[in-house]
């Protein structure tokens, strides 16, 4: 990538792991070696406050825009650079790392380095989130991975903050196994389109794709973050071993052949449930509602993602 201004921020917490682990540091100084100055920004803990840091980059004339954290700290770059023009890169520093997996971004830094001097931004959809919560108050998140509903889902976005930094992905582990037990499966009411498509179906878990990592990618085979379409997956088993024959499917790669699979590709989704759920957005927890909608948002962001 050609940098008009040699100029390149980053957006970190500066109490999160990518600070302590010395990452920022590395960047810096890699990127000084090629000429081109890191402008660093702090996030805290104020709602928004990454989203808001990247619209001021952008405005303070960053050539590019470095999301280094997790899942949330991307979602609000890319939120926040939507209509600016300037594109973004991940430097994975979370748990998940959902949005890092899905498009390979290099934890090292000398190969990240090497992926934004030599790589071309690439237009990338996100998905836009619409619902009311149990107290009537609106709600409108932006994501651009995954949103999921279903305690299997909750399992993941209620992970103690603690227990993720001591132990990592074996918490998701423990806690998805413990809720395949006990998985308390929804009746979901499906409007794809404007109501061009109606399905009705129970589940243990749903999930709205934008894009998958390579190790799920047989949970929606061709899923795409950049054709303007929103992957709608059920999981239809209602019980443990339900799950675990649908398990046995995913390992095998053909989850098409499972009775417990339903998949469906949409512009627009209206999801309405018969009791309250929660919206998992990139591994965040949302809130409590009965009826939410889903739109995409073609080619809403610029990102390096190769």
């Amino acid at each position: 990538m050609k940098f008009a201004n040699k100029r390149i921020a980053v957006i970190f917490n500066p109490k999160g792991g990518s600070a302590k682990g010395g990452l920022i540091d590395q960047l810096k100084a890699e990127l000084l070696a090629l000429g081109v100055t890191l402008v660093q920004y702090t996030t805290t803990p104020a709602p928004g406050s990454a989203r808001e840091l990247a619209t001021r980059a952008a405005a303070d004339g960053a050539d590019l825009v470095v999301a280094c954290g997790g899942d949330g700290t991307v979602c609000q770059v890319a939120e926040g650079l939507m209509e600016t023009g300037v594109p973004m890169a991940v430097l994975p520093g979370g748990t998940g790392n959902l949005f890092a997996r899905a498009f390979n971004a290099p934890p090292d830094v000398p190969q990240f380095v090497q992926r934004i001097v030599a790589g071309q931004p690439q237009p990338l959809d996100m998905t836009l989130l619409t619902y009311r919560d149990l107290e009537g108050r609106q709600h409108e998140q932006l994501y651009l991975v995954a949103m999921g509903l279903g305690n299997i889902s909750d399992a993941i976005s209620f992970a103690s903050p603690e227990m993720k930094r001591r132990f990592g992905k074996l918490v998701y582990v423990v806690r998805v196994l413990k809720a395949c037990f006990s998985p308390g499966p929804v009746k979901y009411k499906l409007s794809a389109d404007n109501g061009a498509y109606v399905v009705d179906t129970e589940a243990s878990a749903m999930f709205a794709l934008n894009a998958v990592p390579p190790s799920m990618a047989t949970l929606s085979r061709g899923c795409n973050a950049s054709d303007g379409l929103v992957d709608l997956v059920a999981v239809r088993a209602t019980g443990f071993f339900g799950l675990l024959r649908f398990s046995l499917r995913m390992a095998s790669g053909r989850p098409d052949l499972s009775p417990h699979y339903l998949r469906m590709r949409a512009r627009s989704v209206r999801i309405e449930t018969n009791r309250p759920v929660c919206p998992n957005i990139d591994g965040d927890p949302g809130h409590k509602t009965q009826s939410m909608e889903i739109c995409t948002l073609p080619q809403a962001v610029k990102v390096i993602v190769s």
